[in-house]
């Protein structure tokens, strides 16, 4: 049983060390640590999960290069929970999940259209603690509406008002996706992996506005059918 788990490791070193090097296109005179190295600078994961994978594969040297391997092969045995750990590390290096996997379901954001009452959308947005809504007119996102929105029309609209019979349509100016004062979103394709959206938060700000919303369509356009949402609460849930 015990030398099993250690067969194991040893397995599992192998095949994440001939996954990289497909990966990268070399062959056997690339060590193994600058397999991790190179793959680090261009999977988030692989760097993500660097120390771990470094460790264990130091623990695979120990295992192979045993000076001691007449009187006692092997030196040790890897830990269950390690292995286990190592094969869950590597599952999800060679099958990264998607996108959509903790996505908000298309079917389950709440849309608007131009006739919408504002007040109505406001309502909602408290209700329900949405932040942001999509608008949508003949199938296709032409805005959003979010707290940024308001902030903007207040600002500009000297009576400072919002009338009761207000609709979408009169905040046309302001809820086009280029418009947002201080916030900008970002489209990826059905088939986007969650670490490309976990990279698109992790920058921040750019040109003084945070992403506040990555939305996904089939081909990662802002002019297709919204197939679901991820907002950066989405990730920390996760997390």
């Amino acid at each position: 049983m015990e030398t099993a788990e250690s067969e194991k490791f040893v397995a599992l070193y192998n095949q994440f060390d001939n996954y990289m090097r497909n990966q990268l296109g070399v062959g056997r005179f690339v060590n193994h640590s600058s397999l991790l190295r190179e793959m680090s600078l261009k999977n988030k994961l692989v760097y993500d999960f660097l120390t771990d994978l470094r460790m264990f594969a130091e623990v695979r040297n120990m295992l192979i290069h045993n000076p001691y391997k007449k009187n006692a092969d092997p030196l040790f045995y890897p830990h269950a929970y390690v292995t286990q750990k190592y094969e869950e590390i590597i599952n999800l290096i060679l099958h990264p999940p998607k996108a959509l996997s903790i996505a908000i379901p298309g079917s389950k954001i709440y849309t608007a259209t131009p006739e919408t009452l504002i007040q109505k959308i406001m309502r909602t947005m408290v209700e329900k603690n949405y932040t942001h809504v999509p608008i949508i007119e003949d199938g296709k996102m032409t805005g959003i509406f979010s707290e940024n929105i308001l902030l903007s029309y207040l600002v500009t609209n000297q009576e400072g008002i919002i009338l009761k019979d207000a609709t979408v349509k009169d905040f046309f100016d302001f809820i086009h996706l280029e418009k947002h004062m201080n916030e900008y979103f970002e489209f990826v394709s059905r088939n986007a992996f969650l670490t490309e959206v976990d990279s698109i938060f992790s920058i921040g700000v750019k040109n003084g506005k945070r992403v506040a919303v990555v939305y996904i369509t089939e081909h990662g356009k802002s002019t297709e059918k919204i197939l679901g949402m991820i907002t950066p609460w989405d990730l920390t849930a996760r997390a």
